[in-house]
């Protein structure tokens, strides 16, 4: 626990901050021409990542009751 907090709320404030980032880069590729296409494959994968630590460790919260 981080400041009284589990580990799976401060992954999920992560991925939601780098899914709003992909969303961002996705634009900026598409609508503004800009080339961030690079930036926005890694934020995309980034995202996978945490959405995964956040499902496990939101899993074990819930169902077992374990707190990290």
């Amino acid at each position: 626990m981080i400041l009284h907090l589990p580990i799976a709320i401060w992954f999920g404030m992560l991925t939601i901050i780098s899914l709003f980032t992909t969303a961002s880069l996705g634009i900026a590729s598409l609508v503004f021409k800009k080339n961030v296409f690079n930036f926005h494959k890694f934020f995309a994968f980034t995202t996978l990542g945490l959405a995964l630590l956040h499902l496990i460790l939101g899993v074990m919260l819930w169902f077992f009751g374990v707190v990290i």
